[in-house]
This record gives C-alpha cells, structure tokens and sequence, in this order.
C-alpha cells in the first residue's frame, strides 16, 4: 500500500492552486504505472475486466468510495472496461485528492 492510499480528501476551495509539474510527477511515481497524466490536467487509467457485471460492480465501489471521500472522478463503463478521470474542478486542474482517490481505486479494482 502506498502512502497515498492512507491518507484521504481534503476540500479544495475554488483559487486554490493545481500541483505545479514537479509535484504532480512525484505523485504519479507512486501510483500504478498504468495512471497517466493527460496534459497535465487529468489523471486517467483504463481497468480491463471480464464483462459487463464485473466492470458495473468496480463501478459501484469507486462510487461508494467517492462518495466517502467526497471526491468525485468521472466514470466511463463499457462491456469489459471501466475508465476513470480524475481533476479537482476547484482547482481547475490535479491536486493531491486526485492522487489519493486513484490509489484507493486501485486497492478496490480486480
């Protein structure tokens, strides 16, 4: 377990500032290899699963997650695959929320 995952969300007031590049590297070295940063903006990663059911049950446990840590990624589900996007919209960009939220996913994910 990384460190990330022990930790959890913090509200972000809008003006708060995203994580400045070197920040957000040094985060993204911790994740899962598979968890790209998207123009610096967005954490993105794609989880394969067997099927439809299995892809909607990972949902529903990102969601429960979400919904404790009060940060909310966007979900994309599809037969066989779930994508996750993660941005703190009031900061208009990535913060640490999103890194801790993508290390608790990936302790929930098949």
């Amino acid at each position: 377990m990384t460190d990330l995952a022990r930790q959890h969300c913090t509200s972000l007031p809008a003006g708060t500032p995203p994580l400045a590049i070197a920040q957000w590297q040094a985060l993204q070295a911790q994740l899962d290899a598979a968890w790209q940063v998207v123009d610096g903006h967005h954490l993105r990663r794609a989880y394969r699963l067997p099927d439809f059911a299995s892809g909607l049950a990972l949902v529903n446990r990102i969601g429960a997650l979400a919904e404790a840590e009060d940060h909310h990624p966007d979900l994309l589900l599809a037969w066989g695959r779930v994508e996750v996007t993660l941005w703190t919209h009031s900061v208009g960009g990535l913060s640490m929320n999103d890194f801790i939220l993508a290390a608790h996913i990936d302790r929930l994910a098949p």
